[in-house]
C-alpha cells in the first residue's frame, strides 16, 4: 500500500486485484482518453489557423501548418478508432465496464464531430480565398447590392496586398484547390469511420443486451434450480420420517406377535 493509500484512508483490503482482461482495459481507456484530449486540442489549433487564411498573416508556413496539423489529426483520429474496436472487444468480457465504455466512445464520437466540423469550414474558407483571389486579380466589377463572402474577401485581398502579392497568390490558387480536394477526401473518410463506429457501437449494444439475457436466463435457472434441491430436501425428510414410523409399527407388531406366540 502507498503513502497516498494511507493518506487516503485505503485500506489494503479495499484494493481489489484486477483481471489482465480487466488491466488491458483500463489501459487502453486512458489511451483512448489521453488520445481523445490531443484531438480535442487540435481542433482548436485547426480553427485558429483557418481564421487566419486570406488574411495579411496568410503565408507558405501557416498553410503548411494546417495541412500538417490537419493530417496528424486524421491519423490521430483512424487511431482513436482502431483502439476503440479493440476497446469494445475487451468490453465484451467485462460487462461491468459498459458504462464506461459508452463514455469513452461518446467523447471520441465529439471530438471526430468536431474534427469533421473544422475541416469543413476550413474547406469553406479555402474555396472562398481561392474565389476571392480571381475577383481581386480580375478587378470584377462588384455589385452594389450583391455583398458575398467572396466578394468581402476580394475587396480585403485588394486593400492588404500589392498587385504583385496579389500575383503570386494567384499563382497558389492550384495548390489551395489540391488541399480543397485533400479535405474534402479527408471528409469523406471520416464519414466512413463514423459509419463503421456507428455500427460497432449497434452490435455492441445488441451483444450487451444479449449477455446481459444470458446472465439474467442463468440467474433463474440457478434460483428455480435451488427451488427444486430445497423441495427435494423436504420430500426426502418427509419419506425418512414415514419410514421411521413404518418402521416402528412393524417393530412393535412382531413384537406382539412374538409375545402371543411364546405365552
Amino acid at each position: 500500500m502507498s503513502f497516498q493509500d494511507i493518506e487516503t484512508g485505503l485500506a489494503p483490503s479495499t484494493v481489489l486485484p484486477r483481471s489482465r482482461e480487466e488491466s488491458a482495459f483500463l489501459e487502453l481507456q486512458s489511451s483512448l482518453s489521453l488520445q481523445v484530449f490531443k484531438i480535442n486540442a487540435n481542433v482548436q489549433g485547426i480553427r485558429k489557423l483557418v481564421e487566419q487564411l486570406g488574411t495579411a498573416k496568410d503565408s507558405a508556413t501557416l498553410r503548411k501548418s494546417l495541412h500538417d496539423l490537419t493530417e496528424t489529426t486524421r491519423a490521430m483520429v483512424k487511431r482513436g478508432s482502431d483502439d476503440l474496436k479493440k476497446l469494445a472487444v475487451l468490453q465484451m468480457g467485462l460487462p461491468h465496464k459498459k458504462t464506461a465504455m459508452g463514455k469513452t466512445s461518446n467523447d471520441l464520437e465529439l471530438s471526430m464531430v468536431e474534427f469533421q466540423r473544422a475541416q469543413k469550414v476550413s474547406a469553406e474558407r479555402q474555396r472562398i480565398v481561392v474565389q476571392g483571389v480571381r475577383m481581386a486579380v480580375d478587378d470584377a466589377p462588384r455589385d452594389e447590392y450583391e455583398d458575398s463572402p467572396e466578394q468581402r474577401q476580394a475587396q480585403v485581398l485588394q486593400q492588404q496586398l500589392s498587385p504583385h502579392e496579389l500575383a503570386y497568390q494567384e499563382s497558389l490558387i492550384q495548390e489551395r484547390e489540391q488541399e480543397i480536394r485533400e479535405i474534402e477526401s479527408g471528409i469523406h473518410e471520416l464519414a466512413e469511420i463514423f459509419h463503421d463506429l456507428g455500427t460497432l457501437v449497434h452490435q455492441q449494444g445488441g451483444m450487451l443486451d444479449n449477455l446481459e439475457s444470458n446472465i439474467s436466463s442463468v440467474a433463474a435457472d440457478v434460483s428455480s434450480g435451488a427451488d427444486e434441491l430445497r423441495t427435494a430436501s423436504d420430500y426426502q425428510r418427509r419419506a425418512g420420517r414415514r419410514a421411521a414410523c413404518l418402521m416402528i409399527i412393524l417393530v412393535s407388531v412382531t413384537a406382539v406377535v412374538l409375545l402371543a406366540v411364546l405365552s
